[in-house]
């Protein structure tokens, strides 16, 4: 628990320096519409009778307004909410879990030392990534993923049967955060712990944690999609899915759309993802993106050399086979996703970090034909990582860089909000008009869990006619025209 609350207590510490993060990004949108609706009491919402004007990228409206993904998230981001008021606050939490969660896994596996080690290793990833910096995941499922590592350590070696209760959990939380890459990283570990341990002491607990976990998926499915066996986001790729999930599967082209900025995101940016991820560049473009998980979970380019140079000295040792078929597994999955990003290998941290603690240790004992010697790099390289990266995180935050400076133009939804509220009072209607070259990642169109209920209400341009019936519907609201494209702060009245 110590290292988990040194993470809580430093990024605490530099709220009045570094504030909670914007969100910009269509799935932080959609998990912050998650925690709303939980944070409410409620599993989703009733579709709003326009919601037509309310389309937004990964958003369901029909059977019910939601989120497409697994609820895992939300949840997290709901517990902030409801404690802090706030649901980055979720996310803060979620960070401390997973430090607590990592240093916790790796002293199943490793001398007290150097878990120690891999601890401090994982303090740039728990403070200072985007999986702290914003809403779109990351910590849960890694935390998630350190327990299913870190149960099977001291069930298998140890015969503490008491912490298949702790496996149990680390596969549910896997299945309702990234449940295609945490079944690839655990699948290994299900299969070994079959082989060594059948004793109903081992799976009776996990059997009846999965047990409660499938009974919430299926009634969570029942209740967004009406259907207990269809998950949200399978309904969605049936409405919305022009590119499907797998590389391996075609295009959907009886999918149509009713607003613009929806149709750009498929039509455009996912189909060249697609394209591309049917071509050699997808070898090139996952083995860039892998670097760029080791890099971030290592906390550097010189760790995560480290990590290569010994690999296969790793490797060759048996007590790193699960790890690394766990790794392996998520690594051969990614070629099948048409997009990947670092928090998609998230289950697989924890893994990352024991084989990174790993080379240190293969490093330490190395004979280097150098006059540093494979001890001393192994105590500099650290070191000094952390260090740079402290440094720079410094430097970073005595610039005291703006949103208009470091984030994308819809970073700045919330900064409008609030000005109008202070500036006119009331409430809002803001309907959005883009001119058809926006950035397809720059979405604005994005509403609480209420709609009705909102101070302001963000509404797509569906021209005069249906604005007409949108405007009736909101007539005790001020309704104003913003063109994005034109003037990506200014708003007139409508």
């Amino acid at each position: 628990m110590g290292p988990g609350l040194i993470v809580l207590l430093v990024r605490a510490a530099l709220l009045p320096l570094w504030p909670a993060p914007q969100p910009v990004i269509y799935d932080e949108f959609g998990y912050l519409l998650q925690a709303d609706t939980f944070a409410a009491g409620r599993l989703t919402n009733s579709p709003h009778p326009l919601w037509p004007f309310f389309e937004s990228v990964y958003i369901l409206h029909q059977p019910t307004y939601n989120a497409k993904y697994p609820p895992g998230q939300g949840l997290a981001l709901a517990l902030g909410q409801r404690i802090f008021g706030d649901p980055w606050f979720g996310v803060w939490l979620s960070c401390g879990a997973m430090m607590a969660a990592l240093c916790w896994a790796l002293q199943g596996w490793l001398p007290a030392s150097w878990a120690l080690l891999g601890g401090l290793l994982a303090l740039p990833l728990c403070l200072f990534s985007y999986w702290m910096d914003s809403y779109w995941g990351g910590a849960v499922a890694a935390a998630g993923g350190a327990l299913v590592l870190g149960s099977y350590a001291r069930m298998v070696r140890r015969r503490r049967f008491a912490f298949a209760w702790l496996m149990g959990i680390g596969l549910v939380i896997l299945a309702l955060t990234r449940m295609y890459e945490g079944l690839l990283f655990a699948a290994p570990f299900v299969v070994a712990l079959l082989v060594r341990r059948r004793s109903f002491r081992v799976w009776a607990p996990i059997a009846l944690v999965l047990a409660a976990g499938a009974a919430f998926t299926l009634e969570y499915n029942a209740r967004v999609t009406g259907h207990a066996t269809r998950f949200p986001y399978t309904e969605y790729q049936r409405q919305y899915g022009y590119v499907p999930s797998f590389n391996i599967q075609p295009l959907n082209a009886a999918i149509t759309y009713r607003n613009l900025s929806v149709a750009n995101v498929f039509f455009k940016w996912e189909y060249d993802r697609w394209k591309r991820s049917r071509s050699w560049g997808l070898v090139v473009d996952r083995f860039r993106e892998w670097g760029a998980v080791v890099t971030l979970v290592a906390g550097g380019a010189p760790l995560m050399l480290v990590f290569l140079g010994f690999l296969w000295t790793t490797a060759q040792d048996r007590r790193m086979f699960l790890p690394l078929a766990g790794l392996g597994a998520v690594f051969l999955g990614s070629f099948l996703q048409i997009v990947y990003n670092a928090h998609y290998a998230a289950p697989a941290t924890a893994a990352v970090l024991l084989l990174l603690v790993q080379s240190f240790r293969h490093l330490r004992h190395s004979r280097l034909p150098t006059a540093i010697g494979g001890r001393a790099l192994g105590r500099v390289i650290p070191a000094a990582m952390l260090i740079a990266l402290f440094a720079a995180q410094g430097t970073r935050l005595y610039r005291q860089e703006t949103i208009e400076q470091t984030k994308p133009v819809n970073a700045r939804r919330g900064k409008i909000e609030c000005r109008l509220l202070d500036q006119n009072g009331g409430r809002h209607l803001i309907v959005v008009r883009y001119t058809g070259t926006q950035n397809p990642h720059e979405e604005w169109v994005y509403n609480r869990a209420d709609i009705d209920a909102s101070d302001v209400v963000w509404a797509h341009d569906m021209g005069a006619e249906e604005n007409r019936n949108l405007i009736g519907y909101f007539k005790d609201r001020t309704a104003w025209l913003f063109q994005p494209d034109v003037e990506p702060e200014s708003l007139a009245p409508y």
